[in-house]
């Protein structure tokens, strides 16, 4: 598969999904190939790096080499299937399923060392989101989900979620790197701050995500999300028992809130729009 000196994170079992008979059984092994070719250039010289949306918003050569191991991978193994990654993976899909993946969320702390970023993957289909998974290389963990059987984090099935009140909640959040919408996204952190136990900003939306999904965090919103971001995360969020409230004509048209049910709906009130609106 990838060698002898492979020791920095496992592959998944193989995971049988319903309805899905020629489902390809190397899925699995993907995201641990890919958290594989970004430890490797971890622990090389300083990857290169170069800037996308702002000059603080940065691309990495892990994100690139890993999108490509995980492209390239799916392109033989499913050949036919859709594919929409962040560093640029495109393409229409002529059965029905669409891969959606990361392939390397929170790359500013993996230059920085931190613990927090990781491989993102998930299959979707005309429903949604059909199954996911979410590996964190320097921890070991991996969250994974099917849709309609349950999230498991390390093989432990997760939930029921703990419902509290606001003043109870652990909440995290992400920001945008442009510093309008910086400032806009202030002026929710303003609202929420007083009525919340805490606020957390970690830097990867699917590890964020995933804490909803193992409790780790109360609840986790962002309003300028990007589908890679969020594919398998708010899956296996969902799948543990979380709301996830998101899209057009909700109060986060390009983002997403998830929490338990009246967690939700509480904090959805305290995140309806400003005006005037900057960000759609």
């Amino acid at each position: 598969m990838i060698g002898d000196n492979f020791t920095a994170c496992q592959p998944l079992r193989p995971l049988r999904l319903p309805r899905c008979a020629t489902w390809p059984c190397a899925w699995p092994t993907l995201p641990g190939k890919s958290c594989w070719t970004a430890n490797q250039v971890y622990r090389s010289t300083r990857p290169g790096v170069e800037t996308k949306s702002s000059a603080t918003d940065p691309v990495s050569a892990a994100d690139r080499a890993s999108e490509k191991l995980i492209t390239d991978g799916l392109t033989a193994s499913r050949p036919d299937d859709g594919l929409l990654g962040e560093e640029g993976a495109a393409k229409t899909s002529t059965t029905g399923l669409t891969w959606v993946f990361d392939p390397l969320d929170g790359t500013v702390n993996y230059l920085y060392g931190r613990l927090d970023w990781c491989v993102s993957i998930a299959v979707e289909d005309d429903a949604g989101a059909l199954a996911g998974v979410v590996h964190q290389p320097r921890t070991g963990m991996t969250w994974s989900a099917i849709r309609g059987h349950g999230a498991h984090r390390d093989g432990r099935l997760l939930g029921p979620l703990r419902d509290v009140i606001p003043a109870a909640a652990l909440v995290s959040t992400g920001f945008s790197y442009l510093a309008d919408q910086r400032a806009e996204q202030a002026e929710y952190v303003r609202r929420l701050l007083p009525v919340v136990r805490d606020l957390r900003r970690g830097g990867s939306a699917a590890l964020d995500l995933c804490a909803v999904a193992d409790g780790t965090a109360d609840a986790y919103y962002e309003h300028l999300i990007q589908p890679w971001d969020i594919a398998a995360g708010a899956l296996i969020a969902r799948e543990a028992g979380a709301t996830t409230i998101g899209g057009p004509g909700t109060a986060l048209p390009r983002g997403v809130l998830a929490a338990p049910p009246e967690l939700a709906t509480a904090l959805v009130e305290l995140l309806a729009p400003l005006k005037p609106r900057r960000l759609e």
